[in-house]
């Protein structure tokens, strides 16, 4: 019988690409915020236990609750092993309030994989141009990942 197990990290814990290149970052209790216009990567570290009970874990879907406004949109998420890329998804272009429960745009399931080194999610958000709505924002609440051993 296979066991589950999920790890999470507060939206708070994410890191943008590059520091400095936004017109607004927060940190509140309950997301991280960011209003910028273009693009940019954001990454979160996954707790990762790569082995339970002398077995290895293999992980098998990744969540990020989010909520886009104004332009922005997600619009590739990568999933790593330490340097390996073990699944991108590109191509995707999914905005709205995604922040408060798992829906079908804040999963995305994966073939399992075993893991071995430590998880790492990046997620690249399109904010688009300015517009007279003002400026594109999203904000993450929560990153997580299931996982299972034999």
């Amino acid at each position: 019988m296979a066991h589950k197990q999920a790890f999470w990290v507060h939206g708070t814990s994410v890191q943008m690409e590059r520091e400095g290149y936004f017109i607004s970052k927060q940190r509140a209790g309950y997301a991280a915020m960011f209003k910028t216009h273009g693009k940019e990567w954001f990454h979160f570290a996954i707790p990762t236990p790569v082995i339970v009970n002398d077995k290895r874990t293999k992980l098998k879907r990744i969540f990020v609750l989010y909520e886009t406004k104004g332009t922005a949109k997600i619009t590739n998420i990568h999933i790593h092993d330490g340097v390996k890329t073990v699944k991108a998804f590109k191509k995707i272009s999914f905005s709205g309030d995604h922040s408060k429960k798992i829906d079908k745009y804040n999963v995305w399931e994966i073939k399992p994989v075993q893991v071995k080194f430590g998880l790492g999610i990046s997620v690249h958000v399109d904010f688009g141009p300015p517009t007279k709505l003002g400026v594109p924002e999203i904000r993450f609440t929560s990153a997580g990942a299931d996982y299972s051993t034999p």
